[in-house]
């Protein structure tokens, strides 16, 4: 999470801030850093830190404290933002693809949503495909039967009696404008009834 109104730096940026190469950074001042600093609730790849915090333990003032309040306008993670909306990270990023969550903003190579966008997004209903939980309906659903089976079985049995072809999945993908793979299907169903 990023609080609203605070900027978040990566190790790049803090090294470029504190004016020297990632590299010295790492082996000079990372270990003193990271025993003082901690990352941004929720970061990984890459790890963000709050940049009041950074700022302070460079010029070796005392670090002040995150906003422990939340606010509408904080970012949050996929998986921040779908804990807030009591769904999974996943569920957030194709809602933002789908256009039922706002896209979101892309800062430090990923995408961030607002706390109110998940809340609004935690607000709307639960949209169910199927039957619903406590559906008292349990039987399969009624499905026409194929009017083409009991053809393929009549021409099985002529076929078979010498009064008609034939009968191949080429042929009756032909006259039914069906695949072959359709067709070897409804040659196993005409021959198991």
């Amino acid at each position: 999470m990023i609080p609203h109104g605070r900027l978040a730096f990566t190790l790049d940026d803090i090294a470029a801030r504190a004016g020297v190469s990632l590299s010295t950074w790492r082996r000079q001042h990372h270990a003193a850093f990271t025993a003082a600093v901690q990352p941004l609730p929720g970061s990984t790849r890459p790890l963000l830190y709050d940049a009041a915090q950074v700022d302070a333990h460079l010029a070796g003032t005392p670090i002040p404290p995150l906003p422990q309040e939340p606010h509408g306008q904080d970012l949050l993670t996929d998986a921040e933002a779908g804990a807030v909306a009591g769904l999974t990270a996943s569920t957030i990023r194709a809602d933002a693809t789908a256009g039922r969550l706002d896209p979101g903003t892309e800062l430090h190579g990923r995408r961030w949503w607002t706390r109110a966008a998940a809340e609004a997004r935690a607000a709307r209903p639960t949209q169910y495909k199927g039957r619903t939980p406590g559906a008292k309906d349990r039987t399969p659903r009624h499905t026409a039967p194929d009017t083409r089976v009991s053809e393929v079985a009549a021409a099985l049995d002529a076929a078979e009696t010498g009064q008609g072809p034939a009968v191949t999945a080429n042929t009756l993908a032909t006259h039914y404008g069906i695949s072959t793979r359709t067709a070897e299907r409804l040659i196993v169903k005409a021959r198991a009834r």
